[in-house]
């Protein structure tokens, strides 16, 4: 979820285009001045479409073209970022660090979150009357560990 609604972003790229100070709407609104230009540049170039919530992370591959787009258009980051509707230019700088220090590799999506736990295999158990008596003395030696782990 974004800090500041897509509505409140079109209706202040719509006047700062018209004339509006960017240095106004960030005093009115508490917001950078240099956020709201980037938001009238991506409002300039896809207008209604405008800051459309993504449903998906990039892939390496998207984020490979990305990068390539601005190498070989030699734009900025911020012009970049807002040809992609991109909801901010410090997303593809990210993309562009770890690009430049792990190559491909660093733009594939990492696993976040904790790992799951490990399974543990589980014991199989025979019917009392099949056992051995050395199997019967390790699983009370058993047994009793682990009741007096739960104590």
């Amino acid at each position: 979820m974004s800090k500041y609604s897509r509505e409140l972003k079109c209706i202040i790229a719509k006047q700062y285009l018209d004339g509006t100070s960017s240095r106004y709407f960030a005093k009115q609104y508490s917001i950078p001045s240099r956020q709201i230009r980037y938001w009238a540049q991506v409002f300039a170039i896809h207008g209604t479409d405008s800051f459309l919530p993504t449903k998906h992370a990039a892939s390496a591959q998207t984020k490979r073209k990305a990068l390539n787009l601005m190498w070989t258009n030699k734009w900025s980051l911020t012009h970049t970022s807002a040809v992609l509707n991109l909801s901010s230019p410090g997303i593809l700088s990210v993309w562009l660090k770890r690009f430049n220090e792990l190559g491909i590799k660093g733009l594939k999506m990492r696993q976040k979150g904790r790992p799951s736990m490990k399974q543990h295999p589980q014991r199989t158990t025979k019917p009392d009357n099949e056992m051995t008596l050395e199997e019967l003395k390790e699983e009370l030696v058993y047994l009793r560990t682990e009741n007096a782990v739960l104590k």
